[in-house]
């Protein structure tokens, strides 16, 4: 799994001042957002960053590097877009766990929701990126209702992309 840790690229974005807020949209991939204001656009934009990484790999695809400056086309967004990089949200462990087995297992939200004895909107939410409350209750659920063991680990830093250590 790969909640991020600051290492990860800032991706280009091109910024537009509208006449009620901010839009912007990705330059490499298929994303906007539209805010009131910075710290809001920039949230939105770090989610859709995190997304598309997120998709990426569930997907088994490496993505795309960001583009240098050097070649970002300009004109294709205007003379006013301001070009901003975003590094991606945070996401959860649990949530993207839990898609990649949903997606492995070819089961629909629905169908993990009946397992589960649950409605949808749970498994909406434990699915959800950028929600962190799954309980141990709820990931045991989850494991039960897709036949599967639940593991959790600790992971030090320097082993956090690769493999974790047991403990003796």
């Amino acid at each position: 799994m790969h909640p991020t840790t600051g290492t990860e690229p800032a991706y280009p974005l091109a910024v537009h001042a509208t006449r009620t807020g901010l839009s912007a949209s990705a330059l490499q991939f298929p994303a906007m957002a539209t805010a009131d204001d910075r710290p809001e656009l920039f949230r939105l934009l770090a989610e859709q960053v995190a997304l598309y990484l997120i998709d990426a790999r569930l997907d088994g695809r490496t993505p795309e590097p960001p583009l240098p400056a050097e070649r970002l086309d300009r004109t294709v967004f205007g003379a006013d877009a301001e070009i901003v990089h975003v590094r991606p949200a945070t996401v959860s462990v649990a949530s993207e766990a839990i898609e990649r087995a949903l997606r492995e297992e070819g089961l629909a939200y629905v169908e993990l929701a009946r397992r589960m004895n649950v409605p949808r909107s749970v498994v909406s939410r434990i699915t959800n990126p950028f929600y962190f409350g799954h309980t141990c209750r709820t990931l045991r659920q989850v494991a039960a209702a897709l036949g599967r063991e639940l593991r959790v680990g600790f992971v030090s830093p320097a082993n956090a992309h690769g493999t974790a250590r047991s403990a003796p």
